[in-house]
């Protein structure tokens, strides 16, 4: 399998962290959708990453749907429950992450990469409210480690290990740190605490933004 999209992007990083969690082999391709448009279109229709070329040719495109994949070629090691209210409250601590993170790449977009001189405030406080109002939502996700009363003895949500929910709230932490990282001055410290663990695994360091 080849995984198109490089690290900075927090649902590319998604895949990757995932694919290696599952210990399954896989090639890298990091291109930037700013850098290398055409070679992105010519594996994707709309031209964004990640995408996931399997062996037999198919290209998966979309984090959900690739992970969604990867867990249903892989069930012995899903990392999202399988049925029940484990997996809608799975899902939705992914989907609010996913959430944070596509707002963190609009601010990017918004002020990071455009003029200065065509900045538009209004929009930039409005991406930035959304994002602090995401981020104090996963901070109320986020496990403590060590506290057990918390329901998170291990300090994962997963439980003993990290599943598809602490993947997803560490690569939307992680992006916001990497690009913006006034974002995370509010103070955050249980999402900042799994990212920390996180990040200490080979799975999460080796993608880890810079």
């Amino acid at each position: 399998m080849i995984l198109y999209g490089r690290n900075l992007s927090p649902f590319t990083r998604r895949v990757a962290i995932w694919l290696t969690l599952q210990g399954r082999a896989f090639e890298r391709r990091e291109l930037s959708v700013v850098d290398h448009f055409d070679q992105i279109a010519a594996v994707s229709p709309v031209a964004r990453v990640p995408v996931l070329a399997l062996d037999d040719g198919t290209r998966l495109i979309e984090a959900w749907a690739i992970c969604d994949w990867l867990d249903m070629t892989a069930p012995q090691a899903a990392l999202i429950p399988a049925s029940g209210p484990a997996r809608t409250a799975a899902l939705q601590a992914v989907a609010l992450a996913s959430a944070v993170a596509d707002k963190v790449v609009a601010l990017v977009y918004e002020k990071n990469r455009r003029d200065p001189a065509l900045h538009y405030p209004a929009v930039i406080e409005k991406i930035e409210r959304q994002i602090a109002g995401g981020l104090a939502a996963l901070e109320a996700l986020a496990p403590d480690h060590g506290w057990p009363d918390h329901g998170w003895p291990d300090g994962w949500i997963g439980g003993d290990a990290p599943n598809g929910a602490d993947v997803a709230l560490v690569c939307a932490h992680d992006i916001a740190a990497a690009t913006n990282a006034y974002l995370l001055k509010p103070g955050y410290p249980r999402l900042a605490g799994l990212a920390a663990r996180a990040n200490a695994l080979p799975a999460f360091a080796a993608t880890k933004p810079r």
